[in-house]
């Protein structure tokens, strides 16, 4: 009887689990985020869409303007932000590999076996493509996607030619679009990105910051770096003054976490000196907010309120007491009144783009092709997530059209197509994209049909009219909002079958019925071979604080180059986000994960307090100094390493507890050792190793406290 109402009992658990999960799951698909909008973008790519339907119908050929709107549509999906030459050749890449993809689905598309095998390779490689980032998917969802509909209008291979140009054209014509404002500003992506970090590092300076939670600025520093460092970045000097601008607000946000630290520490001990240290904070917010108004704008800076805010930086000094913290603090704000003097100087030659004579010259060779093909060949491997959906989506995409063309379904691409678009590697983001299309797909298809067939009739001004809107609306709407976007889609795809000639009313049922079918199976996909994200979480909690620990042997370490470190930085902040991501995913999820979830928040809350110690370290830019000095620094920074090293295997390998290397006996060698030093540095040195002793020793304890979840 005990057994029977034990069984019961998880039964019912695991009924709730499953609730509490999709209502999570549901919750957040729902959720409506316009952060990643934009406008102007927007405006430009349903421009980019309705020119060639315009022209086309004007010229009595609105089949051809479909084929040619379809490449503007593809290309438009790789309008990112970036430098005008990476805009370009990422856009005319994606229309050029589309309009080939579409001469060899329409030319093989009489013979279905063909026709599968060629969707086979294309579905693989969007698939593994995943893996190195949103451009490269979409340039094989495009392919793949342009593949899967003309597929089903076979054609002649001239003809096929014919309908790949078209194609072609109208992606190029879409990046035409994209880089017009070039010649007037050919800067201006990269001045854009900054400005937006420096106006971030602002809001950051102006406001206490919570240490016991992630360090702010990570994806907006990796969003700069991408277009100032990326594929495809420009040269001279205006460019160069961007970089170093960067470099400059990378080591000034170090100080101001450590300066907004010390005020939370001062603040309950002496309130006044927390206030001056605020009051400081304050005035370099201001001045960052100065520098980030110039590059939005291109103009120089206002020299009158620049000079003033400098010559007011550092006067909270007097007002700040001998204690190790006040000491600490003194030591920052002197570096942060460097950097805030360096950028001023480095903001006269960024902001005023184009007033000097602009270096023309390539970049050098394709060694950035190295990183994407190095992701690509280690995501290779049967136990890769990426790998595995990449399997999926070559099964399920081929098999699933071969299956539409037995029964010979009009138009029956669409399940496979809902499938191409839904399926990712986890089960949570497949719900929510497979719900958010259903639902997304009927209220589209519905009021879309309704404006159409009641209102606009055979009206080709208006139906381009409304294509152009609905297309607005999926821009703006974005990957964020799938189910808002799904609404635009269907309003597109209904608009654009009406100008070739099909009643809006007739695409209605099927499409539902395949947009249902197609999310059906993705889910269903998903569940038989399953990639949990629970499965996933400890390695990425690993791979956080092995990024953590290689953070801090390339800070101490006196043989490091700056490159070194700032790669480092990096790879600190990349871990970071992913481990944050992949503790979410896991959150949601429909199955006994508990363990894993409770042990990674753990984790993560006191790596954010380790990583507000590291980066009070680094800040101090005489670490490397010390560690060659000082014998007590080097063996406390060795011994951290360690035990980060073990927490590492611990977590990776499900290990109860980490080796115990007394971190905080050495920490007070370390101490004792720095107290005769007359100047400010020791006492920086000796705050931040407290608090990376306590975050080091903290994790240690929660491994002991804390098993992981079998998987």
């Amino acid at each position: 009887m005990a057994g029977t109402d034990a069984r019961t009992a998880d039964r019912e658990a695991a009924v709730r689990r499953v609730g509490t999960s999709l209502r999570r799951l549901y919750a957040e698909a729902a959720h409506l985020d316009l952060s990643q909008s934009d406008p102007v973008v927007s405006g430009r790519n349903a421009l980019g869409l309705a020119i060639p339907l315009t022209v086309a119908t004007a010229l009595g050929n609105p089949l051809a303007g479909v084929a040619a709107a379809t490449g503007a549509l593809q290309a438009a999906f790789a309008d990112r932000p970036g430098p005008y030459r990476l805009r370009l050749a990422r856009m005319f890449g994606t229309a050029a590999i589309a309009g080939c993809t579409a001469v060899l689905a329409a030319a093989l598309g009489h013979d279905g076996v063909a026709s599968a095998l060629l969707l086979a390779v294309l579905a693989f490689g969007a698939g593994l493509l995943i893996s190195v980032g949103p451009s490269a998917a979409q340039v094989g969802i495009a392919a793949t996607a342009a593949a899967l509909v003309l597929g089903h209008i076979p054609q002649s291979p001239r003809a096929a030619l014919y309908a790949g140009l078209l194609v072609l054209l109208g992606g190029a014509g879409q990046a035409a679009l994209a880089i017009a404002a070039w010649p007037l500003g050919r800067h201006r992506p990269e001045r854009e990105a900054l400005a937006t970090l420096y106006r971030q590092l602002a809001g950051l300076a102006a406001e206490p910051i919570d240490t016991r939670s992630s360090p702010p600025l990570g994806p907006a520093i990796s969003a700069a770096s991408a277009v100032l460092r990326g594929t495809g970045h420009d040269h001279g000097p205006s460019v160069e003054a961007y970089r170093v601008l960067l470099d400059e607000a990378v080591r000034a946000r170090q100080d101001v976490l450590v300066l907004s630290g010390y005020a939370s520490r001062l603040a309950e001990t002496a309130p006044e000196r927390a206030a001056a240290l605020r009051a400081e904070l304050r005035r370099a917010a201001d001045l960052l907010e100065l520098i980030g108004q110039a590059l939005g704008t291109g103009r120089d800076l206002d020299p009158g309120r620049t000079a003033e805010l400098l010559a007011a930086m550092g006067s909270c000094r007097s007002a700040l007491g001998d204690s190790l913290t006040e000491r600490a603090a003194v030591s920052r704000i002197r570096s942060l009144t460097g950097q805030l003097r360096a950028m001023v100087e480095t903001a006269r030659t960024g902001a005023g783009e184009g007033r000097t004579d602009e270096d023309t010259g390539r970049p050098a060779g394709g060694s950035r092709l190295r990183d994407p093909l190095a992701v690509l060949r280690a995501n290779l491997r049967p136990g890769s997530p990426a790998a595995r959906h990449a399997l999926r989506l070559a099964v399920l995409v081929p098999a699933t059209d071969l299956a539409i063309r037995a029964v010979g379904v009009q138009r029956g691409y669409w399940v496979a197509l809902t499938i191409l678009v839904v399926l990712r590697p986890d089960f949570s983001a497949t719900f929510q994209r497979s719900l958010m299309r259903v639902i997304g797909t009927v209220i589209g298809l519905v009021l879309a049909s309704l404006l159409v067939h009641y209102l606009l009739g055979d009206s080709t001004p208006a139906l381009i009219g409304l294509v152009t809107v609905a297309f607005f609306g999926m821009r703006m709407a974005g990957p964020a909002n799938l189910g808002l976007s799904s609404v635009f889609l269907a309003a597109v795809v209904v608009v654009l079958l009406s100008l070739i000639g099909v009643p809006a009313h007739s695409t209605v049922v099927v499409r539902l019925v395949d947009t249902a079918i197609g999310g059906g199976i993705a889910l269903v996909a998903v569940l038989l071979w399953p990639s949990w994200e629970r499965g996933q979480l400890p390695s990425q909690l690993a791979e956080l604080v092995a990024a953590y620990r290689n953070y801090l042997q390339a800070m101490v370490d006196p043989a490091s180059t700056t490159a070194q470190r700032a790669a480092a930085r990096s790879q600190a902040r990349l871990a970071r986000s992913t481990a944050e991501a992949s503790l979410d995913r896991a959150r949601v999820e429909p199955v006994s994960s508990q363990g894993a979830v409770e042990l990674a928040e753990a984790l993560l809350a006191h790596s954010h307090r380790l990583v507000h110690a590291l980066a009070a370290l680094d800040a101090t830019r005489q670490t490397r100094g010390i560690y060659a000095e000082v014998p007590q620094f080097r063996r406390l920074a060795d011994a951290v390493s360690d035990t980060l090293a073990s927490v590492e295997q611990g977590v990776r390998y499900g290990w109860r507890q980490a080796r115990d290397l007394r971190l905080r006996a050495l920490q007070a060698e370390l101490a004792e050792a720095l107290a005769d030093r007359p100047d400010e540095l020791p006492a920086a040195v000796i705050e931040a190793t407290d608090r990376l002793v306590n975050s080091a020793n903290s994790m240690v304890a929660v491994l002991a406290e804390r098993t992981r979840e079998p998987v």
